[in-house]
């Protein structure tokens, strides 16, 4: 069998991959493995340019990385290979294996970088100090999540007679993610507004930080000094980050793009376009590869994840070979559990954890002396605050946040309350920056209004916020002041320092601003690393983590990147996963390696029956069971309609008792 890959760039022929299909599922466990090893180091030493690998879930593309690394230092070359990915845990894991690997020359280390894309675009944009159009000051801050609405509050506050409904701070973000504008006078007032403010607040959101970086890279072409390139997760980027990509890798000595169209998770998020692997797939100038073996999922996760993927395919997807490295395990098929109610769904979990805390508790050790990286479980929901576990008289969330809270390897949130302190004292140190005296406003709780004459009164004087002499600006530094006094006040507990700071602002829960504080002292030294984390877990909606705990419970667009031995999936039901596509499934259930269990609870947020993606979960390779919270049994189930049975047989008896 030949390798997969087209050096002609033309697409893969679905009769041949038909006919490789099926003499690659015919393989035995050896020949399985010494094809995928062919096949892989093939593509990593090939002589192509331009390289498009189609890559789905498990298949070996960070093995592939550094084979690419290794080829392109191996042709002794000084060119520097840069690395972008979407997914910070792979910036860390392949930094990590890169700086470890013995065979490569501290030099040789020192040519790869590996940043996730927002970091390089903030890198390129500061660099540059903004653009030729839109200046910046050094060391400009991002616009992180909870402070966009507040900026185009402030935008539209110059534009008081239009309707908010319709001029929205989600309308504008499609058009920057887009790269394409509305020309009309009112859209084009609002973007050239919001410019002017982010110049006022020397500041950039994480979507017109994109426009910014290719804009910077085509006015200064020393801001790229890489020339080889790896671009992955390709199938979830939008126009202006393929913009920005293809002003990056102009010319490029070497260039790796890795996807699948078939795991896009941000076409919602930041109008990613699968469109855009479709197309360079068609395209000749690259040649074509593919990863066919899965060695991350057992067999029968992945032989299920396989089937359900190919279920109602769009006629446009890229057609591809998905296998298992083994034609066989002893890991269990996937379990589909029908529960009664929210609790009897938690007691599952729970009870789970119980029958594997052992294991559980020695991965936590493996993690905390970095001997692993990946979690043993990943509970996955599909909303975020997962209020469907949660009525008056049971709190679902919370049970399993404090389940999750014993093996967290680390607490990663700081609270608002130390944010808070944190932009008083920033202030106080620094009464020029405007960004932190619009949070500053916003805190102290003044009018919107108010701040508009502020914005207004600064920005046509050429001033900063603490130019103007106004009664709100003198009183918020002066409160400023005197909160840095107190933080650096010697001899006194903080939990006096919190208690005095209390009598200046509110705070909302002190236990917790004390654990804060004494995890990271709020001082001159520590300030700029403090504001810098803030803006890292200010990107893409999801705060994606660098180091796992043992169990973690996350959205599945936050588990982009991630795996686990095991995998519950929470709220798959015809309520809660309502709105859930296909492809974000997909990728829910190919986060696991050993074991997927998938939940129905019904009465949860309303839900009344399995998710309609039950019907496309493969006969052969999964099992259904039922289970009672009463006695903790797993009772098993005939197939799917032995499930649907159950869960109707439920609802009946519901609607007699009521």
């Amino acid at each position: 069998m030949r390798n997969l890959i087209n050096d002609d760039g033309s697409p893969f022929e679905s009769n041949e991959l038909q006919t490789l299909h099926s003499e690659l599922d015919a393989l035995d466990d050896n020949g399985r493995t010494e094809y995928r090893n062919q096949n892989a180091s093939a593509i990593a030493n090939h002589g192509a340019g331009k390289f498009l690998i189609v890559s789905g879930p498990g298949t070996g593309k960070s093995t592939l990385f550094k084979g690419r690394i290794s080829f392109w230092l191996g042709q002794n070359s000084t060119s520097k290979i840069l690395c972008l990915t979407f997914v910070r845990k792979l910036v860390a894991d392949l930094d990590s294996d890169i700086q470890g690997d013995q065979n490569l020359t501290q030099a040789q280390k020192d040519q790869v970088e590996v940043h996730t894309l927002h970091k390089f675009a903030r890198s390129v944009v500061e660099q540059n100090h903004g653009t030729t159009e839109w200046r910046f000051q050094p060391h400009f801050r991002i616009i992180g999540q909870s402070w966009k609405d507040v900026v185009w509050g402030d935008v539209l506050a110059f534009y008081a007679r239009l309707d908010r409904s319709v001029y929205t701070l989600k309308k504008f973000e499609e058009q920057l993610h887009n790269a394409e504008f509305d020309e009309s006078d009112e859209w084009r007032g609002l973007k050239d507004t919001y410019f002017k403010l982010c110049q006022f607040y020397n500041a950039a959101g994480f979507a017109d930080l994109i426009l910014r970086a290719k804009d910077a890279l085509a006015e200064n072409a020393n801001l790229n000094e890489s020339g080889c390139f790896i671009i992955d997760e390709y199938q979830d980027f939008n126009a202006a980050e393929d913009d920005l990509i293809k002003q990056l890798v102009n010319n490029p000595r070497g260039l790796l793009i890795v996807g699948d169209d078939e795991q896009v998770l941000y076409e919602k998020l930041k109008s990613g376009k699968p469109t855009l692997i479709r197309n360079l797939y068609q395209n000749n100038d690259y040649a074509n590869g593919m990863l066919p073996f899965c060695g991350r999922s057992s067999f029968h996760i992945t032989k299920s994840a396989g089937h359900f993927i190919q279920q109602n395919r769009e006629a446009e997807c890229i057609e591809k070979i998905y296998l298992p490295i083994k034609t066989a395990d002893d890991k269990p098929k996937v379990q589909v559990i029908a529960c009664a109610t929210a609790p009897t769904a938690v007691d599952y979990i729970e009870k789970f954890v119980a029958d594997n805390k052992a294991a559980i508790d020695e991965r936590k050790a493996k993690l905390t002396e970095g001997e692993e990286k990946d979690a043993f479980l990943l509970i996955l929901t599909l909303a975020k605050e997962v209020d469907f576990y949660k009525n008056k008289k049971f709190d679902g969330k919370k049970k399993l946040d404090e389940l999750v809270s014993e093996y967290r390897a680390e607490n990663r949130y700081f609270s608002e309350d130390y944010h808070k302190i944190l932009s008083y004292y920033s202030l106080s140190n620094n009464p020029q920056n405007n960004f932190t005296f619009r949070k500053i406003l916003q805190y102290e709780n003044v009018a919107i209004a108010r701040v508009h004459e502020l914005i207004e009164m600064a920005m046509q004087n050429n001033q900063n916020f603490n130019d103007l002499d106004a009664a709100e600006i003198k009183s918020a530094v002066q409160k400023s002041n005197e909160i840095k006094t107190i933080l650096e006040t010697n001899g006194q507990t903080i939990e006096q320092k919190i208690e005095s700071i209390a009598r200046h602002i509110s705070l909302s829960d002190k236990k917790r601003l004390k654990d804060d504080i004494e995890r990271k002292s709020i001082n001159q030294e520590e300030v700029t690393e403090i504001e810098h984390q803030e803006e890292e877990e200010a990107e893409l909606e999801e705060i994606e983590v660098k180091k796992m705990g043992a169990i973690e419970l996350m959205t599945v667009v936050g588990s982009k990147g991630l795996s686990a031995d095991h995998v519950i999936i929470i709220g798959f039901d015809n309520v809660n996963m309502g709105w859930v596509t296909k492809n974000a499934f997909y990728v829910a259930m190919t986060r696991a390696r050993k074991s997927l269990h998938i939940l129905t609870a019904l009465k949860s947020g309303g839900a009344r029956q399995a998710h309609d993606f039950l019907d496309q979960l493969s006969d052969e390779h999964a099992e259904y069971f039922s289970y009672k919270k009463s006695n903790h049994a797993k009772n098993q189930l005939q197939g799917k309609q032995g499930f649907k049975n159950y869960l109707n047989s439920l609802n009946s008896r519901s609607q007699r008792r009521s």
